[in-house]
């Protein structure tokens, strides 16, 4: 039976780094983006048939948890060899307390990242594909027009809006206590240090990763995402850029500071 761990992480904080890295480990296999949860989501979503409803509540309550938990090892079963994966869909820690019933004492990494760093980061993106028919801006109706625009939509909606506000009811829920949060700039000064505190926290020995010669190993087709689905990792690693400012502006950075302080002094920025 494989160990299943979760990599929750927000988007443009180094997700699919921390993927690559765990692979590096020969026990470890490092997901691309999962669909496992949303499996698990569509089944749930089959609970309230008149197949299930006729039978005894507390025993289809069960079979469906034994389910949750057999389609996890089934899934994997002809993906990888490797006795741990860490799978990973940002959705993770808006169903913590289920992923609990089916996998007790669960361990789930959220990487996170200066939030003006991860807008800076989708509208560098946004620059560079000016080329595409699928950017958010909008001539026709005056939508996300500007760089204060477009921030205010990533904020707000998929995937970083969504993002934040599962980030603060794990908070509201008090399960961020279980949950491991990194700092995607700790990741990048003192990598070693980091991947240590990842492994004592996972409950696995400690192993020395390459931080030079870093390639991701698990295929996705990344034109499947759109241009801001990007999973391209490369070596050697590099401190966070903090280019945010030249980016955005000083008045927008603050803006952003003011208005998502909680998520600023949760994480210590």
């Amino acid at each position: 039976m494989k160990k299943i761990i979760f990599n929750a992480s927000m988007p443009r904080s180094g997700s699919e780094l921390l993927q690559v890295l765990l692979h590096q480990n020969p026990k470890i296999y490092g997901s691309a983006t999962s669909p496992l949860l949303e499996y698990q989501y569509a089944a749930r979503n089959n609970i309230e048939l008149a197949e299930v409803k006729s039978q005894d509540p507390v025993l289809m309550q069960h079979a469906f948890i034994s389910m949750c938990a057999g389609m996890a090892q089934a899934y994997y079963a002809p993906i990888t060899n490797r006795p741990i994966v860490c799978d990973k869909n940002r959705g993770w820690t808006h169903y913590r307390e289920w992923v609990e019933q089916w996998n007790p004492n669960s361990k789930m990494i959220c990487m996170v990242r200066d939030l003006r760093a991860t807008v800076a980061s989708m509208e560098k993106i946004h620059r560079q594909t000016r080329h595409l028919p699928n950017n958010v801006d909008n001539p026709a109706t005056l939508q996300n027009m500007t760089v204060a625009q477009r921030a205010q939509h990533w904020l707000t909606s998929q995937p970083i809006g969504l993002a934040l506000l599962r980030t603060l009811d794990s908070f509201q829920r008090n399960e961020a206590k279980h949950i491991l949060f990194v700092r995607y700039e700790d990741l990048c000064a003192e990598p070693q240090k980091t991947m240590d505190s990842i492994y004592e926290y996972i409950g696995e020995g400690k192993f020395v990763h390459d931080f030079v010669n870093i390639k991701k190993e698990v295929e996705e087709d990344d034109s499947h995402f759109g241009p801001y689905g990007r999973h391209k990792v490369e070596g050697p690693l590099r401190p966070a850029g903090r280019d945010y400012i030249d980016i955005l502006g000083k008045e927008l950075c603050a803006a952003i500071r003011k208005e998502y302080e909680w998520f600023f002094e949760a994480f210590n920025y």
